[in-house]
């Protein structure tokens, strides 16, 4: 039954003026949510294109009711109704079957005392009534007001229909078996919210919303035909099958039946009730302000609510996490279109003042007071009233709305407290929005562009959100370059950690190889399996391998051996002699459960590595975010056998923010710091490496401005332009420079190494170098080194000075003293 009823509420259709003569039914007993789930859409079976009853319009009804009262001593209108009921003996036209209206406008003055009793006279003017013919879509009786309300040429009513062939009848025929199941059958079915229509004026385009009650009382259904009695399951199964009415006319056969009588209706204006429902269900939905479909059904709404039709209506959200250009988010929908005001025009704006007063400010003639360029614009777009109105969530403006109209003194505060219940619902929806716009951001430059640092994420999210504000579903994705930025890099690595690697594997093996060995060798063993001699054999020959060194391959093809051979030749002779449970369980209890071979020296020496790696990383992490306090920059970390780092400063880089060479300066300066503060840092832990491990230090100078580009493929910065790729060689090549005329490498350990390309780029160096000598941080002799020519690199030289180890003075990186020292 509940889809029976749903169907009603969809299926009433209109004419281009009228509205059907039926009240669409919801039940009372079902909550709204109910209905919208069960409310499954199938196609509905029909076969009728006409009515297939008869109907017939009548006032015999209501004339026995005139004759109840004619005949009530006591009723107040027995009087009128003698009178009229006298009349009437003298058009008996009116008391059979109408068929024509030439009768009733024959009879006009006869036909207003009939309806008397069923329309007060006295309302006329108020109320919204009339009378229709069954299912006939024009009235045949009306107040003044329905028609000059709802019945005028100008008026046009609206609703959402079917789009099918034989919508027209399919309503009609839902109705019918509504009513025939009420006067028939007697089946009440639990409906009495009225129906709602949109009722638009042509000629100013205002709109206002009606719902209409309905009265049958003076509508008869006559069988004409011998009926089938309804069971209850009979019922059932039609209310089963609600999109059948194919079936339905079965057990109830439409021609069976006429309709006789008049039906009336009373409208009510429920234009306010509706509307803010209706704005509470689009704001409820996210994408409705950011859509421009959304953004127009607001509009119309708020001009039916303040009964204004020229109003117009902006909206605008402030957030300090998106942006799309310049300060404006990206939900920024103004009256004025925003090409034609930059963000500081609004600055003293009436916009600023509602936002800084958290108040509503009303101006009902914008060309009185000061003149801004806010105001201009307006003006030339049309506006003469205009209203601001700040949306506010915990004390904090998350939006504005604003409304204007061309007219002067056409805005009033009564008429925008009018929407008061509503500006909540405007701040929540702005407030979901930008959650969900960030989390749209988000998810796109994880898709288009990986993890981003801080520091440039404003330019992703400007492409992110053009790619979402776009309208084409391929939009491209900008090119991200920062031009004019220095470089910055710097190198903490493990000295000689493949050959510790490759020497912990060593030894791995080699223990493993010699405790099998030792089980195999047993006498007893060998004399059992003689084919145990190859595997012995095969042993000492692996051995051997390890003793001269690990080459290519060699740690594959013997853990290789130890798993395939080995281990199962072990599990065999335990299984063959209880003897060897206990020297053969001691040899699987030795290696690590994962990985299957043993995991010792290598254990020592990945714990050593990871040790070192932890601590530089987490005095670097600590001191990057001290250094990203003073100017904002590119940062990003590597990790490999050692820490290795890039940075880029420059102006391209933020906004909102002055960049100056002070910065670089003061970056360089922390450079040095941080590498004497690791340095001291791990020789403090030496004691606690089982694997003895220790590292060199590098800084790359490179002055000259370059620019690098975010690569979409590779998900990464690189460099852009032929000449700057020189740098980048330099960067993966420079840890294995040898100083000119000697096999030394540049880097040493408790040594910082400084490459450069250009005398004038070390200059500066030499000044904090001196300054670091003077507190303790480092020592001994400042070594002026030329290098030997690398691949794609040549003419490099270096600075290298010796970090002092005995100095207990802590390495606080103070950045006042940095400032004190790049000052200079």
């Amino acid at each position: 039954m509940l889809r029976f009823i749903n169907y009603l509420l969809r299926f009433v259709v209109y004419t281009e003026k009228n509205i059907d003569l039926f009240n669409t039914f919801v039940p009372n007993r079902f909550a709204m949510g109910s209905v919208e789930q069960s409310n499954v859409k199938k196609e509905i079976k029909c076969h009728f294109c006409d009515i297939p009853f008869k109907k017939t319009l009548s006032f015999e009804y209501l004339i026995r009711d005139i004759e109840n009262i004619a005949e009530d001593a006591n009723s107040i209108l027995n009087s009128s109704a003698k009178d009229l009921l006298k009349k009437l003996e003298d058009v008996p036209e009116l008391r059979g079957e109408i068929k024509d209206n030439s009768v009733m406008e024959k009879h006009d003055t006869l036909l207003k005392q009939l309806m008397s009793f069923v329309f007060n006279p006295l309302n006329c003017k108020e109320e919204i009534t009339a009378a229709f013919k069954p299912f006939e879509m024009e009235p045949f009786f009306s107040s003044q007001r329905y028609k000059k309300t709802i019945g005028a040429e100008n008026k046009r009513v609206d609703i959402l229909g079917e789009d099918t062939s034989n919508a027209n009848i399919i309503p009609i025929i839902y109705q019918a078996y509504c009513i025939i199941l009420d006067k028939v059958y007697n089946y009440k079915l639990p409906v009495e919210i009225p129906f709602t229509f949109k009722l638009t004026d042509s000629q100013n385009q205002s709109v206002k919303y009606y719902n209409k009650n309905f009265d049958i009382s003076y509508l008869q259904v006559k069988p004409i035909a011998k009926l089938k009695e309804l069971k209850h399951e009979d019922i059932t199964a039609l209310f089963d099958r609600d999109h059948d009415l194919d079936f339905w006319n079965e057990i109830i056969p439409l021609d069976k039946f006429e309709f006789r009588g008049f039906m009336r209706f009373k409208y009510n204006n429920i234009t306010r009730e509706h509307v803010v429902s209706e704005l509470k269900s689009d704001l409820l939905d996210k994408n409705t302000i950011v859509s421009v479909e959304g953004y127009k059904r607001i509009q119309e709404k708020i001009r039916s609510l303040m009964d204004n039709p020229l109003v117009r209506f902006g909206l605008v959200s402030f957030s300090n996490d998106i942006e799309s250009g310049g300060k404006k988010s990206y939900l920024w929908k103004p009256i004025v279109a925003d090409s034609k005001l930059r963000y500081k025009d609004y600055e003293g704006s009436i916009y600023q003042q509602a936002f800084e007063e958290k108040r509503i400010i009303l101006t009902r003639d914008l060309k009185e007071g000061k003149q801004t360029s806010v105001k201009k614009e307006l003006l030339d777009n049309g506006i003469s009233s205009h209203a601001v109105v700040p949306l506010i969530i915990d004390d904090k403006v998350v939006g504005m709305l604003e409304f204007g109209c061309p007219l002067l003194n056409s805005l009033t505060l009564i008429q925008v407290k009018m929407l008061y219940d509503l500006f909540p619902v405007f701040a929540l929806a702005i407030k979901r929005s930008q959650e969900e716009w960030n989390d749209k951001v988000r998810a796109l430059i994880q898709e288009k562009f990986t993890a981003i640092h801080p520091t440039v994420e404003w330019r992703f999210k400007e492409a992110a959100s053009k790619i979402l504000n776009s309208r084409e579903d391929t939009a491209s994705v900008d090119r991200i370059v920062f031009s004019d930025i220095v470089p910055i890099y710097g190198a903490s690595d493990i000295r000689g950690s493949s050959l510790a690697r490759n020497h912990a594997i060593q030894a791995d093996l080699s223990e493993q190889l010699e405790w099998a060995y030792e089980i195999l060798k047993i006498e007893k063993v060998i004399r059992d399996i003689p084919l145990l001699s190859d595997v012995s054999y095969k042993i000492q020959k692996h051995l051997r391998t390890l003793k001269l060194g690990l080459k290519a391959g060699d740690e594959v093809s013997i853990v290789e051996f130890l798993k395939n051979e080995i281990d199962p030749f072990l599990r065999l002779i335990k299984d063959r002699d209880p003897e060897l449970t206990g020297p053969v369980d001691k040899y699987f209890e030795m290696l690590d459960p994962e990985l299957g071979v043993l995991y010792k020296k290598r254990k020592d020496f990945e714990d050593s590595l990871t040790l070192i790696n932890d601590h530089v990383s987490d005095i670097i992490d600590k001191e990057q975010e001290k250094a990203q306090d003073v100017f904002p920059h590119y940062f990003e970390k590597y990790r490999t056998d050692g820490i290795e780092y890039n940075g880029y400063l420059g102006q391209s880089l933020v906004k909102d923010l002055k960049y100056n060479e002070m910065y670089l300066k003061n970056i360089r300066l922390w450079q040095l710091l941080v590498k004497v503060k690791i340095a001291r840092k791990i020789n403090q832990i030496q004691s606690e490496l089982r694997t003895k491990l220790d590292i060199t230090q590098l800084i790359l100078v490179h002055s000259n401005p370059l620019s690098i580009e975010f690569r979409q493929d590779e998900k990464k910065f690189d460099v852009a332009g032929a000449y700057n790729i020189r740098y980048e060689i330099t960067k993966k090549r420079i840890d294995k420079a040898l100083v000119k005329g000697t096999n030394e490498r540049v880097t040493q350990v408790g040594k910082i190494a400084i490459i450069y390309s250009y005398v004038e780029e070390i200059a500066e160096y030499k000044r904090y170098i001196d300054y670091m000598m003077a507190q303790g941080y480092l020592t001994g002799d400042l070594e002026e080194l030329e290098l030997e020519d690398l691949k794609g690199a040549s003419g490099l030289k270096a600075l290298r000075v010796q970090v002092n180890f005995k100095n207990e003075k802590s390495c606080h990186i103070n950045q006042q003293v940095l400032q004190e020292v790049t000052d200079e």
